[in-house]
């Protein structure tokens, strides 16, 4: 059978003449499988990997295809170092490696991504397998009583006052039209600003096309997200951004508009394009060094750069901002600013009300605080200020 490369969980297969032997599954997903005693299942392993699209499919994101592989590839050399089988669906196996990966400090979130490598990797493979086998599920009970459910290291959030420090860092500020900088910086401004705005996951930021972003006359701009974490079977869902006249230097609209002169010349929009597939190219792609807009798509590392490398020239830590300080910053302003949760779920479009209620909580935690009548204070808010870089 022969890989789709298009397709993360396409499969290759191959094995010796010895039907007894092990076959070697080739996924795009995990890596190369070798299924011990598979080659006697070879049209059964085929049928299997064709329906592996509709299973782990597109709907997985890059950052996740990373985290499996390397997950899988590090339990694969651990069971190698022992002479024991990854591919063997033993419990214990699996056990022994949990408990090896929390005495290595992984907290527990990380420990259940690398059984959900581990578990795909069988499924893939045709090999059974279970999770809630007793011992392992005591093993892992048992971790998650003694370290705890360690929260996850949060970026801090880009909210207005730093990300407008960010804007006026020196690598961001407006340069003379036609110099070989403008298109450059032009991008980077409009990615910053829109992906605040829209507060967008650093994959959905550089996934939008041109036909993604509309100008409404009057109010500012509407974004269509095609896909996303939480809307995995790409139904679509729309996001307005006011524009900001009354600062034009932080105004999602006018970056965005500046950006486009640069990119409606681009050698891929050429005229004899038409509409539509002008409409499926990249909104935010790749620009040389000379200042050539060229048209390719970015990665989502991009976005992590750009924000890390515009907060170290504002003068912060870049070790403490990544891609999702402008979906953070934008859902902790709207936070502090007295935004309801249905407004914020319907902006952030995130399903889990617990997510929304962090972004809300602090602020929440002193607005109409039982305290504030107690003790007296007329501003129920007193204290409630966003942190400070460096506080």
């Amino acid at each position: 059978m022969t890989a789709d490369p298009a397709d993360p969980t396409s499969a290759a297969l191959s094995g010796g003449a010895d039907e007894a032997g092990p076959l070697r599954l080739e996924t795009s997903l995990l890596g190369p499988l070798l299924v011990p005693h598979g080659a006697g299942r070879a049209a059964e392993l085929e049928e299997l990997s064709a329906r592996a699209t509709q299973y782990a499919t597109r709907a997985r994101g890059d950052g996740t295809r990373r985290a499996y592989r390397s997950a899988w590839q590090g339990f694969a050399a651990w069971c190698h170092s022992l002479g024991r089988e990854p591919l063997a669906g033993d419990a214990d196996t699996i056990a022994m490696y949990v408990v090896r990966r929390a005495d290595d400090g992984l907290p527990v979130s990380t420990l259940r991504v690398h059984l959900a490598a581990i578990r795909t990797a069988h499924l893939l493979a045709g090999v059974p397998l279970d999770l809630r086998h007793p011992r392992l599920a005591m093993v892992l009970e048992g971790i998650t009583r003694s370290k705890g459910v360690r929260p996850r290291r949060q970026a801090a959030p880009a909210v207005p006052d730093i990300l407008r420090r960010m804007l006026a860092g020196p690598g961001l500020m407006p340069v003379t039209p036609g110099t070989a900088r403008a298109a450059l910086v032009a991008r980077d401004r409009a990615m910053l600003l829109l992906g605040f705005g829209a507060a967008l996951r650093r994959s959905e930021l550089v996934a939008l096309r041109l036909g993604d972003v509309t100008v409404v006359p009057g109010r500012g701009m509407m974004v269509r997200v095609r896909r996303s974490k939480t809307d995995q079977q790409g139904r679509g869902q729309d996001v307005a951004i006011w524009r900001n006249p009354a600062a034009l230097d932080f105004c999602p609209l006018m970056a965005l508009q500046a950006w486009l002169d640069h990119r409606r010349r681009a050698a891929d929009l050429a005229p004899g394009l038409g509409a539509a597939a002008q409409a499926e190219r990249p909104l935010f792609c790749a620009v040389s060094k000379a200042g050539r807009v060229s048209g390719d798509p970015l990665s989502d590392k991009a976005v992590v750069r750009l924000v890390k490398q515009a907060a170290a020239a504002a003068g912060l830590d870049p070790a403490r901002y990544a891609g999702h300080s402008l979906r953070a910053g934008l859902a902790t302003a709207a936070g502090d600013a007295g935004a309801g949760l249905a407004e914020l779920m319907r902006q952030i479009r995130h399903q889990p009300t617990a997510v929304a209620l962090g972004y809300l909580r602090p602020a929440d935690l002193w607005r109409n605080n039982v305290t504030a009548r107690v003790f007296g204070h007329t501003d129920a808010r007193a204290g409630s200020g966003t942190e400070k870089e460096g506080a």
